[in-house]
């Protein structure tokens, strides 16, 4: 026979109960407060890694082939757009989330669903292109890109040579007009009657010189080499959408460097160009222009152009060292002074003395410069200013006419034909450069498969963003990321 169970009575003091009424209102505060905490540190998290992957998708080929980083907004579709972008980040958000709302507060809420968080939105409200500030962003990347590898020695090199070419106005003496000046009061005696029934008729001491053809000599002193016949059409590219209006900027300033750091910075950009670019002695084959650094300096649509306005530039400066050399060398210039005397003595015009004296200074220096500027082409090295010991033509072969074609020369100290583009990078107006190298980027970009659409006015370096997440408690959660290469 069963017995009865024993009841025993159960109570709970007012005590306890107002204690248990007291922990569970503060076990429900702190999962609230732990709730929303982990909502926003989720957040948080959630939009950091969401636009690290976005970036992450930068253009593989851009950064292949120029050392670059950059999203291609149009993600090869050819339409470039900020809404491409948003997408993306749209897309890796959504991956992360789980995009439904729980179903309640206590009944039917998945326990593993502690958040209950979905996307509400997310925009990128503000973005910096590659090629925005007029290439300014173009060359403080381009920059950086060159500044671990190389340093900033050979830049500073370059800014020395600089500074002394402009020191002594080599960049802007133009010693051709000077010349055509003397040449000109010279050719005002011709004719000129010095004795009653009798005319003046000479020729002048540099007459050999002046019969040929001075672009013949100039392209003279590439011997065997070929030209490069290649053209560049440059419709499509971005230089020519800035000056039609139809270039994309973005909305975010990437930064503004010192005057010092702008020197330094644009002498890199030019390291960058000579190092990712080619020119006349490193060709680059298989791309738009087998000149780029060239094309770069001058702007001209055709392989030759470029190389025959880069090779009129270099020849000008060496012109302008070489007479300031000889002008101020007394053994040379006492040379050219006793041709002078003699022949204005012939003629019986003194005056004509020290016409004759400039114009022979001024020729030598120019002959002297041809064979520099073949030496140059040769891969070898010549002072920036010249010496008795460095200095090559005598004045009896300049006179006479006999001009050398071999290319032996110093392969030690001075300047060599990429230093001289290393200065005229220097002085070019750094927006002209940075448009043409971006026109050579963009061109070369497009060659490569599946880029045949590529825009630099398309590539994003540097976007803020902002992400708001909503949660099925009642809590709302707002993003703000800023991210940049």
């Amino acid at each position: 026979m069963m017995q009865a169970r024993k009841q025993i009575p159960a109570y709970m003091t007012v005590y306890l109960a107002l204690t248990l009424g007291v922990l569970v209102t503060l076990w429900m505060a702190l999962m609230e407060g732990a709730r929303l905490g982990a909502i926003q540190l989720k957040a948080l998290c959630l939009a950091d890694a969401c636009t690290d992957s976005v970036l992450a998708e930068y253009h593989r080929e851009l950064f292949k082939r120029y050392n670059l980083l950059a999203v291609d907004s149009a993600y090869g579709t050819g339409n470039i757009g900020r809404t491409n972008v948003e997408g993306r980040l749209v897309y890796y958000l959504s991956m992360n989330l789980p995009g439904e709302k729980p179903k309640g507060y206590l009944t039917g809420l998945p326990v593993s669903d502690f958040l209950g968080l979905h996307l509400a939105g997310a925009d990128v409200t503000e973005y910096t292109l590659l090629s925005d500030e007029r290439g300014a962003v173009f060359r403080r990347l381009a920059a950086q890109a060159v500044e671990d590898d190389l340093g900033v020695n050979l830049a500073k090199e370059a800014i020395a040579w600089t500074q002394s070419i402009q020191a002594y106005h080599l960049d802007t003496r133009d010693v051709e007009a000077e010349k055509r000046a003397v040449d000109a009061q010279i050719a005002s005696y011709q004719g000129k009657e010095i004795e009653k029934g009798k005319k003046l008729e000479f020729e002048s001491p540099t007459a050999v010189v002046d019969r040929q053809n001075k672009s013949i000599l100039l392209w003279q002193t590439l011997g065997n080499q070929g030209v490069s016949r290649k053209m560049l059409n440059r419709a499509s590219l971005i230089s020519q959408r800035s000056k039609t209006g139809a270039q994309a900027y973005g909305n975010l300033s990437y930064g503004e460097a010192s005057a010092s750091e702008k020197l330094t910075e644009r002498a890199l950009f030019g390291e960058y160009v000579l190092s990712y670019m080619g020119n006349f002695r490193k060709p680059r084959k298989g791309n738009v222009l087998d000149y780029e650094v060239e094309y770069v300096i001058a702007g001209k649509e055709t392989d030759a152009e470029n190389l025959s306005s880069v090779l009129g530039r270099i020849l000008a400066m060496r012109e302008a060292a070489n007479a300031l050399y000889l002008f101020a060398d007394e053994k040379k210039s006492e040379e050219a002074r006793v041709v002078a005397l003699a022949l204005s003595t012939i003629l019986c015009v003194p005056e004509l003395e020290e016409l004759f004296h400039a114009t022979i200074l001024f020729t030598w220096a120019y002959v002297e410069s041809l064979y520099d500027l073949r030496l140059l082409l040769a891969g070898n090295r010549v002072p920036l200013f010249k010496d008795e010991k460095s200095w090559h033509y005598s004045l009896g072969n300049m006179l006479a006419g006999l001009f050398e074609t071999n290319s032996q020369g110093s392969q030690g100290g001075g300047m060599c034909y990429q230093d001289y583009l290393r200065v005229l990078l220097l002085l070019a107006n750094e927006e002209d450069a940075s448009y043409r190298a971006m026109d050579i980027v963009e061109g070369n970009v497009r060659l490569t498969p599946g880029n045949a659409n590529f825009r630099m006015d398309g590539c994003f370096v540097k976007m803020k963003c902002k992400v708001s997440m909503s949660s099925g408690y009642g809590y709302n959660a707002e993003v703000w990321e800023e991210k940049f290469y």
